[in-house]
């Protein structure tokens, strides 16, 4: 216990001993910024470079390709598009790969009933109206749904197709767009607002357009471009032929950064503060260590003294109160160095050996007298039991205790 005491002691010296240098370098830097950047896209070329002109509208794809340049949280290098101004009995979903310039697939989609029988013409955004929405989406993740496999999609234009989350708007399949189907009714049936694939090509398309993929929706109404989001600074673009090459405005992302901040925190140790606290240390260690030493003297003084002739015992816990008490009143000096105090820690280990032995010497003592005492008592006891024995009582007190000489009625 002593020593334990002591090195943390010496723990808490050494630590309040020491300056604390701090270098603080800080990097501030503000929130993010989205600064417009121009640049020019050559449209027309990557149109041809897809080879697409017998599918998909030139028109069409120019506002497709435009806004997914804009869309920055997006998972670049695919582009699929849904072209609602065809019958619905017409290929009109399309997938096109831009990195590797191709069309990957080109299948049939249903639309909502709400918004037509074989074109839709009626487009909304509102619950519950079973309408088809148009503009530009995300992917999200699949799911297994009440249709099989399914994708998640996410509206991008406020107005026009943000409710499509709470809306449950998915991609799913369905046999309303198979050919059996077609060739019985000549045209797609309807859903209740989400594009519909064919069965047999929905977990093929759904894994390959999953996650952060571009989906613009096109249809006939006309105050769509001037309300979306991503289109309608580039109206003027689009009124008359179709142009080739376009000027945009990117919006660009950039992070400022101040120069960085360099602060030298010093921290100077308080010297009468750790005098003080060394001070207290010392003295707690001394009380401490007088303290212990006194234990053993009073276990000492104990043993001697617990089975005298009285029986009266000293009271342990009184003169024990009574010792630690008046060292605590007491402040003892200081020790000059470390070597001193670990000649005074050996002095005190070898007091303390001795005067375990004495304690167990003591009380080996007093075991031997009580042992004696014990055999003493035993020894009287037994001689009164003996007298006892030999007490003779008078005859006729026998008799009657015997119940002799008593005359019977």
């Amino acid at each position: 216990m002593k020593k334990v005491l002591l090195f943390f002691c010496m723990l808490l010296i050494i630590n309040n001993n020491f300056a604390e240098e701090n270098v603080v370098t800080e990097n501030i830097q503000n929130p993010v910024e989205q600064e417009p950047q121009k640049i020019i896209l050559d449209v027309k070329s990557v149109y041809d470079s897809l080879n697409i002109k017998n599918k998909i509208d030139y028109s069409i794809f120019q506002k497709a390709y435009l806004g997914y340049v804009q869309i920055s949280n997006k998972n670049p290098g695919i582009l699929i598009i849904i072209d609602y101004t065809k019958p619905s009995n017409e290929e009109r979903f399309y997938v096109l790969d831009l990195d590797k310039k191709k069309l990957v697939y080109s299948t049939r989609v249903a639309h909502s009933k709400n918004s037509g029988l074989e074109i839709p013409l009626q487009f909304s955004d509102d619950p519950n109206s079973y309408q088809s929405s148009l503009g530009f989406f995300v992917t999200l993740g699949e799911y297994n749904g009440a249709y099989g496999y399914s994708l998640r999609l996410k509206g991008l234009e406020e107005n026009i197709n943000a409710n499509a989350e709470d809306r449950a708007i998915v991609i799913h399949g369905g046999d309303i767009v198979e050919d059996e189907y077609i060739k019985k009714f000549g045209f797609a049936g309807r859903s209740l607002g989400c594009p519909v694939l064919p069965h047999s090509l929905t977990r093929e398309i759904i894994d390959y357009i999953k996650h952060g993929r571009v989906l613009f929706i096109y249809g006939n109404d006309e105050e769509y471009i001037d309300n979306s989001l991503y289109l309608s600074k580039l109206a003027p673009i689009f009124e008359g032929n179709p142009k080739n090459i376009v000027e945009i405005e990117k919006p660009i992302e950039v992070q400022k950064t101040s120069p960085t901040v360099t602060t030298i925190v010093t921290t100077a140790p308080s010297v009468p503060v750790v005098d003080d606290k060394i001070d207290n240390i010392n003295r707690e260690a001394v009380i401490a260590e007088t303290n212990i030493t006194k234990i053993f003297e009073i276990i000492k003084q104990e043993a001697k003294y617990t089975n005298n002739i009285d029986n009266n015992k000293v009271s342990y816990t009184e003169l024990l109160k009574g010792i630690i008490q008046e060292k605590s009143n007491k402040v003892p000096a200081e020790k000059n160095s470390t070597e001193n105090e670990n000649l005074e820690d050996e002095k005190k280990d070898n007091q303390e050996k001795v005067i375990e032995q004495t304690v167990i010497n003591d009380s080996s003592e007093t075991k031997q007298e009580e042992n004696d005492t014990n055999i003493q008592q035993n020894v009287n006891i037994q001689e009164q039991e003996n007298k006892k024995e030999e007490r003779k009582y008078p005859e006729e007190v026998t008799k009657k205790s015997l119940g002799l000489g008593v005359k019977l009625k």
